[in-house]
C-alpha cells in the first residue's frame, strides 16, 4: 500500500467518525495521539488530515494544532447562504438534463429518507437528505459546482452533527421537511426550474433559521 493510499484509507476512518459524531465540532485531532491509535505513522495522519482539511470537515489553526470545524452563528449563516446560492444554480442545470434515471434516484433517495423519518432514525433520515442534494448537484453536470457543494454539504453535515446532539428535529418535524422534498423533486420532474429553486432556497433557509439556537445554546466557535 503507498502512502497515498494509506492517508486517504485513514481519512476515511476519520471522515466516518467525525460523522458518527466520535470527533465533535471544536475538538482537537492530535497526530501523535491518532498515529498511536491507528497504528500508522504521523506522516500518514498529517497526510489524511490534510484531505479533510481540503474537504471542509476540519480546519488547521496556527500554533495550535488542527481541529474538527465549528462555526459561530454567523459563520454557519455563511454556510447556508452559500449553499442555497450555489445549489440553486445547479438545480436550474440539473433540471434542463433531468432524465428518468436521474429522477428515479431522486425519488429512491427520497423514499430511504422517509423510511428512516417512520422508523425514528431521524439522523440517518437527514443524512439521506443531504444524499439527495449531491444528487442535485452531480445532475447539473458542473464538475466544478459539484466540488464546491461537495465542500458546502460536508459544512452542513457538521452543523446537523451539532443539531442532532443539543437540539434534534422531532420525528413529525423530519416527516414535514420529507413532504417539501417531495414537492421539490415534483417540480423538478415537472420542469418548473423557478419554483423549484425558490423552494429548496426556503427549505436550506429554513433549516439555517431552525439551527441557530442550537448553536447559541452551546460554545461552539471557531
Amino acid at each position: 500500500m503507498t502512502s497515498a493510499t494509506r492517508a486517504a484509507a485513514l481519512a476515511d476512518q476519520l471522515r466516518d467518525a467525525i460523522r458518527s459524531g466520535v470527533y465533535v465540532c471544536g475538538e482537537r485531532l492530535v497526530e501523535l495521539t491518532l498515529s498511536q491509535q491507528m497504528n500508522v505513522s504521523q506522516n500518514t495522519v498529517r497526510d489524511a488530515l490534510y484531505i479533510l482539511q481540503d474537504e471542509g470537515w476540519v480546519v488547521k489553526q496556527a500554533r495550535r494544532g488542527v481541529f474538527v470545524r465549528a462555526f459561530s452563528p454567523d459563520e454557519a449563516t455563511e454556510v447556508y447562504a452559500l449553499w442555497a446560492a450555489v445549489e440553486g444554480l445547479a438545480l436550474r442545470w440539473a433540471v434542463e438534463s433531468l432524465t428518468k434515471g436521474g429522477l428515479n434516484g431522486l425519488q429512491r433517495i427520497l423514499k430511504q429518507a422517509r423510511n428512516l423519518a417512520l422508523t425514528g432514525d431521524v439522523r440517518r433520515s437527514t443524512e439521506a437528505l443531504l444524499l439527495l442534494h449531491a444528487n442535485i448537484g452531480a445532475l447539473a453536470g458542473r464538475p466544478q459546482t459539484a466540488d464546491l457543494l461537495a465542500r458546502l454539504r460536508n459544512q452542513v453535515h457538521l452543523l446537523e452533527i451539532v443539531r442532532h446532539m443539543r437540539a434534534p428535529r422531532s420525528q413529525h418535524a423530519q416527516s414535514a421537511q420529507i413532504i417539501l422534498y417531495e414537492k421539490l423533486v415534483s417540480l423538478m420532474a415537472a420542469g418548473a426550474a423557478e419554483d423549484a429553486q425558490q423552494l429548496l432556497e426556503y427549505l436550506i433557509k429554513t433549516d439555517c433559521e431552525t439551527l441557530l439556537p442550537a448553536l447559541n445554546y452551546g460554545n461552539t466557535t471557531r
